[in-house]
């Protein structure tokens, strides 16, 4: 009896054993051979591939990351789109296009992004054939990066005109972080968020692409393609408070650290003689009110609504005061289609729609050189 009740189990182990044997067979052959590129360095390559061969960022000195140049559409500077000439030519006008996922073009190619559609756009309708559009935008950007990026990068390329497109990012941390972090006394005092620093190392990834794949959806560990996996927090600020209201977090932190930013900004591009255009931040209001009206009680949803409100009327006073370019981009933007599912990137219909208002206003406003 007692034998055949082990001859069972080990009958049992090894059918588990070769069951999950063929899973992690099946699945790496899956993703192999039919997984996408980003789910191939997600449940497959190595820590070395992904770092050096096929990640989206880097690190960098001082802006802590940046594209890959090894990236689609990157080019050898880490910046999205053709490398241009420095020092500019004789006749070129260089727009700059500052901001986070929504300027780099999330979900879009290079083209599809508001600063190719601009530069398309000033060329092929409006006759500005001498026009130039640099796409400085970056994946998880905030107006502080904006600061730093302008400052060692994007004033190097002797822009004419700075357009600046923040704000969701800056609204999501005053309402995630800790208010002792963001304006308490710590060495992150200017800072505003405590992102952490980027390591450019790590501990290896597990062989297994079914302990992975596991690991990953379950929330065992992190996506190693993400931004959060290769931040190593600095411990100076609090964690994210878990016990308080994001209503309540929005009010203990004002917008001083995105009004701070966006006058560096303007004070950075005017030093070198280049004009600044401001622009409020669009997404789609409308869907975000209509789930309101159905649950009242989404507190993270309405405190992003009031923040956003205030940093764009806040735009425009910083605008006025500061003598720089402005476009109200969030009244001119509708719904529905030009937003993706999340309500914040915009379709391609939507990055066409945000270069046309910006065309039109450069055009009419005479901005631009003949």
């Amino acid at each position: 009896m007692a034998k055949r009740i082990l001859a069972r189990m080990a009958l049992l182990i090894f059918g588990a054993i070769m069951a999950l044997l063929m899973l992690e067979v099946g699945l790496r052959l899956w993703f192999g051979a039919r997984g996408t590129r980003l789910e191939q360095m997600m449940y497959i390559d190595d820590r070395a591939t992904i770092d050096v061969h096929t990640a989206q960022l880097i690190g960098v000195p001082y802006l802590n990351y940046t594209l890959n140049p090894s990236w689609e559409d990157v080019n050898q500077r880490g910046i999205r789109g053709d490398l241009v000439a420095v020092p500019k030519p004789e006749g070129v006008y260089r727009i700059l296009a500052l901001g986070g996922s929504t300027t780099f073009g999330h979900g879009l190619s290079y083209e599809e992004a508001w600063p190719a559609q601009l530069q398309r756009i000033l060329r092929d309708d409006y006759g500005y054939s001498n026009v130039e559009v640099l796409n400085l935008g970056v994946p998880g950007y905030y107006s502080l990066d904006s600061v730093v990026s302008l400052a060692t990068r994007g004033l190097a390329h002797e822009p004419d005109l700075v357009i600046v497109y923040d704000g969701l990012n800056d609204a999501m941390i005053r309402i995630y972080q800790d208010p002792e972090c963001y304006g308490g006394d710590t060495p992150l005092f200017s800072f505003g968020i405590d992102r952490g620093i980027w390591q450019s190392g790590g501990e290896e990834l597990p062989p297994s692409t079914l302990y992975r794949f596991l690991a990953i959806q379950f929330g065992w560990m992190e996506d190693p393609t993400t931004i959060n996996s290769r931040m190593g927090a600095t411990g100076w600020c609090p964690p994210q408070p878990e016990n308080i209201g994001r209503l309540d977090l929005l009010a203990q932190n004002p917008p001083s650290h995105f009004e701070r930013n966006m006058r560096s900004v303007a004070a950075l591009a005017q030093s070198s003689d280049a004009q600044v255009l401001f622009s409020t931040f669009a997404w789609d209001k409308a869907a975000a009110e209509a789930q309101l009206a159905v649950d009242p009680s989404l507190d993270t949803l309405q405190a992003l609504l009031i923040a956003t409100d205030e940093q764009n009327a806040l735009m425009q006073v910083i605008a006025q005061d500061e003598q720089v370019l402005y476009v109200d981009l969030a009244s001119e933007m509708g719904a529905g289609a030009y937003f993706q599912g999340d309500q914040v990137h915009q379709t391609a219909e939507g990055t066409r729609r945000q270069a046309e208002v910006y065309a039109a206003f450069l055009h009419e406003q005479g901005i631009l050189p003949e």
